[in-house]
């Protein structure tokens, strides 16, 4: 399918409050619109996930993060060295439209930008946050390629958006970056003594 088909029919299924599984660097994700509450639900019901665990989130870029996040000199300094790439970003929320349910009633949120081309447009066009969670069963491996991810899970998405092997293959490293010292939530590609130097320097 062509690219541009593709992405107006992944971006009619997200508005429509349905769910996609699209690939990023990392691993594949679920992807869901998520200023939807019902949309965000169906997510945590696919992955059967525990309700009180936190989602990531997707954007396009920084402009668009800073629209939903109190971005700060930490993030700035991280984002020029990092993003897009495999790094999560724990930030202060500024807007309510994120869902709650991603959140869990704090007040922070992870954020990503993937560095992944199709998924960037796709956020693009469709111009709101997407929830980035791993496209596997709660618990289960992360998947890097279509073929890894669950019958259960392939069949209660709308779309499944196959672009081959994940470049990296490992999970994003996360960070909360709301305030200083930063706070290492999950080791990933980069690691952590990379993430203080940037910050430190």
């Amino acid at each position: 399918m062509n690219e541009d088909i593709l992405i107006n029919k992944a971006i009619r299924i997200l508005n429509s409050g349905g769910v996609i599984v699209y690939p990023t660097e990392t691993v594949y994700g679920l992807g869901a619109d998520a200023t939807n509450k019902n949309a965000v639900k169906k997510i945590f019901d696919i992955k059967r996930r525990d309700k009180f665990k936190p989602v990531l989130i997707a954007f396009s870029g920084v402009e668009m993060a800073k629209k939903y996040v109190w971005w700060n000199k930490y993030a700035d300094k991280l984002a020029s060295k990092f993003l897009p790439g495999p790094l999560s970003l724990v930030l202060s929320i500024k807007d309510d439209s994120i869902d709650e349910n991603i959140y869990q009633g704090g007040i922070k949120v992870g954020i990503r930008i993937p560095k992944n081309e199709f998924v960037l447009k796709l956020i693009t066009n469709f111009n709101r946050p997407i929830t980035s969670t791993s496209a596997n069963l709660s618990g289960e491996n992360p998947p890097t390629k279509v073929e890894d991810i669950d019958k259960e899970v392939k069949d209660k998405v709308d779309l499944v958006i196959d672009k081959g092997p994940c470049e990296i293959g490992k999970p994003s490293t996360i960070v909360d970056v709301s305030s200083y010292p930063p706070k290492l939530i999950r080791e990933g590609v980069i690691k952590f003594q990379d993430i203080l130097d940037v910050i430190n320097s």
